[in-house]
């Protein structure tokens, strides 16, 4: 009895060994690696950015703008803790990942049982690129965040329901709040989070099935524990409850009134032309404006911005915005028209457009699209069916073939680095610059408001007083927005760059005459708005060549180290997705056959499988009906959840399928005969 135990002592303690190794070199293998900030995205990675900024000031998401209400805040509330905990930015996000893996792992180590087995399953999972992929890890964006939680959640959810009749209540309560934690959390996050809710109500369900069946066993303990089923959909409830107490706290309301009715109208008109993925053409645009005074005012600014998200589009120089694009054209047109100064406006607005253009319907000047459900989910017809269907097909080939997973060193020219800085400090991560003219760049706006700035001169000097040089202020309406109250704001923004030998401390100083009425010490923290009584200014970005070089070579070996692991990936990624469809199809004849002669050993793994196939499913048809009625949408930006799971499912039906082919192999070698 005794070599026993210790023979299991010592494959846990090699299996133990074996996770604590890999999971330290996935840790080593993102050592070095760069962010890659999105300066340009202001209604993404730049727009998650500003909002942690806020948070980490205590100002909730910060001034009211066309972007509140508009996305998720999880995102940039988890850059603000890990920001406050000195986490930098990727590794976090892998500590985070590595956490998720384990407990998927923990999952996973209820239907297979080999240790070995189960480390390969970990060091596939934990090394999948995705994680250190452009678009999804260097990215300061939610997809690789929202990747960790979603495997998190998955692994929860399983063990939750593989333990809810076996072990403690105490432990029960532990996976379910976890549960609940990861759901919620990650509604917060993503809004397409809506694809998890079928695989996590069958999941809660079977679970109850599973209890019902052991009341005898259970007696007093089944209603506290079909209790915690509740709890992961609580999870939602409480973030978003949270979310809309600091929203009512920040602005007074938790959204939009008549945003929603409004923008269904101008999307929904039903018109003579018919352009693909367009909802709102720029010719209905120019006639609804003839109908509605109130838009009326908005028509030039909102179609500048049509032509400048025109680019975006599939057939870019038509003069129209895909609907993936039109949205956001939309709302900073009519910010850029002055009606988003607060959230009343904002709302005073739309509801006047929705009345103009409802009165135009109902005067039979325009008339609504009717849009069936079977069109919204193009499935009107056979063929609208057989080109879904082949999409799906095509989103399934790229997540299995494991395309551009790649990681990149994400060159930031010299023209492109102002506002790079303020996503370093957010995520302390360095970016990767490319060669830079002068040994300091400074980028920012500073305002006087006290003083006429005509009559100032403001320069940069070092710390013993030198004037370094004379700062030229170019127009900043972006910030004349902001502080649309303060004097001067139109009129401050300064882009410059100068040469000193050493290292040195440097200033911003204005002086009148010879007076000199203010001194503000330059330093890479954008977020410090407020220098005193005499000025209020920024910095986007303060630049030192030496240290813009200093994180080169061991940004290269990173992105070097993460490729290799990109390209096994690849190579492996389409012939690991076919064998494990061979492989499920045989695994569930051969569960089938089981459960007809009523043993059910097979059924829990079985049900994991398809589960998590059933879920993706759901995932690629959303992407697919995306792709086709919106905008293009079959990239691994917006499927990076699927990868790891997908990869998963592939190796349970594979590691299945082997033991039941052994076992049946097992038993004619024992002279059976029904085996099959």
């Amino acid at each position: 009895m005794g070599r026993k135990q210790g023979k299991e002592k010592k494959k846990i303690n090699w299996f133990l060994a074996v996770i604590a190794v890999l999971s330290l070199l996935k840790l080593l293998m993102i050592q070095g690696l760069v962010i890659y900030p999105l300066v340009w995205a202001g209604c993404d990675d730049s727009l998650m950015k500003t909002w942690a900024l806020n948070m980490i000031e205590e100002k909730w998401t910060g001034p009211f703008t066309c972007y509140i209400f508009t996305k998720e805040v999880g995102f940039s509330f988890y850059l603000a803790v890990i920001h406050r905990l000195h986490l930098p930015y990727i590794t976090a996000t892998c500590l985070l990942y590595i956490f998720a893996s384990l407990v998927m792992l923990y999952a996973v180590s209820h239907i297979v049982k080999k240790k070995w087995v189960l480390c390969l399953i970990y060091a596939v999972t934990l090394f999948h690129p995705v994680m250190t992929a452009v678009q999804t890890g260097q990215r300061v964006y939610r997809n690789g965040f929202a990747t960790a939680l979603t495997l998190l959640l998955f692994g929860s959810l399983l063990t939750f329901y593989f333990e809810i009749a076996e072990k403690s209540f105490f432990r029960n309560c532990i996976w379910a709040v976890l549960t609940a934690g990861s759901l919620g959390f990650l509604w917060e996050t993503k809004s397409d989070t809506i694809w998890v809710k079928p695989f996590t109500i069958t999941v809660l369900l079977v679970a109850a099935f599973v209890l019902v069946k052991k009341r005898k066993e259970l007696k007093l303990q089944l209603f506290p524990r079909m209790g915690l089923l509740i709890l992961p959909f609580l999870g939602i409830q409480c973030c978003s409850m949270v979310v809309n107490y600091l929203n009512m706290q920040a602005y007074g309301s938790t959204g939009i009134a008549y945003y929603g009715p409004a923008m269904s109208i101008l999307t929904g008109i039903e018109t003579e032309e018919s352009i693909k993925n367009v909802s709102l053409s720029r010719k209905t645009f120019q006639k609804l404006c003839t109908l509605s005074p109130t838009l009326a005012t908005t028509q030039k600014k909102v179609e500048k911005l049509m032509t400048k998200y025109d680019k975006y589009d599939t057939y870019p120089g038509d003069g129209n915005v895909e609907d993936g694009w039109i949205g956001w054209a939309l709302i900073r047109g009519f910010y850029r028209s002055g009606y988003y100064r607060d959230c009343q406006t904002a709302s005073a607005f739309y509801q006047k457009v929705y009345e103009e253009l409802s009165a135009a319907v109902e005067a039979g000047e325009i008339k609504l699209a009717n849009k069936s459900f079977w069109d919204s989910y193009h499935l009107a017809t056979a063929d609208d069916r057989k080109e879904l269907l082949a999409t799906i097909g095509q989103v399934w080939n790229y997540v299995a073939s494991h395309q551009k997973l790649f990681s990149d060193l994400c060159v930031i020219q010299e023209e492109d680095m102002m506002g790079s800085q303020s996503f370093e400090l957010v995520t302390g991560n360095h970016a990767y610059y490319g060669k830079v003219s002068a040994d300091y760049r400074c980028v920012g706006w500073i305002a006087y408001p006290h003083y006429n700035r005509t009559k100032l001169k403001v320069y940069i000097e070092d710390g013993k007083g030198n004037k370094i040089k004379k700062i030229k202020f170019t127009r900043s309406r972006d910030v004349k927005r902001l502080y649309h109250k303060i004097r001067g704001t139109e009129m401050c923004r300064f882009n410059e760059q100068w040469d000193y030998h050493g290292e040195g401390t440097f200033y911003v100083t204005a002086y009148q005459g010879r007076k000199r009425i203010a001194r503000s010490r330059i330093q890479p923290e954008g977020f410090m708005e407020n220098w005193g009584e005499a000025c209020i200014g920024n910095i986007d970005g303060f630049y030192s060549k030496k240290d813009l070089q200093g994180n080169h070579a061991s940004a290269e070996r990173a992105v070097a180290r993460c490729n290799f692991v990109f390209y096994l990936y690849r190579g492996m990624g389409s012939f690991l997705a076919w064998t494990g469809v061979g492989a499920y199809v045989v695994f569930t004849i051969f569960a089938v056959r089981e459960w007809i002669r009523r043993t059910y050993d097979s059924l829990n793994a079985w049900l994991v499988v398809t589960g998590i196939g059933l879920s993706l499913l759901v995932l690629f048809a959303g992407i697919a009906v995306t792709h086709l009625e919106n905008c293009p949408s079959i990239s691994y930006m917006y499927l990076s959840a699927a990868y790891p799971l997908f990869n998963l499912a592939a190796m349970l039906s594979i590691i299945k399928c082997m033991e039941s082919i052994y076992q049946r192999a097992q038993f004619f070698h024992k002279g059976g005969r029904d085996g099959f």
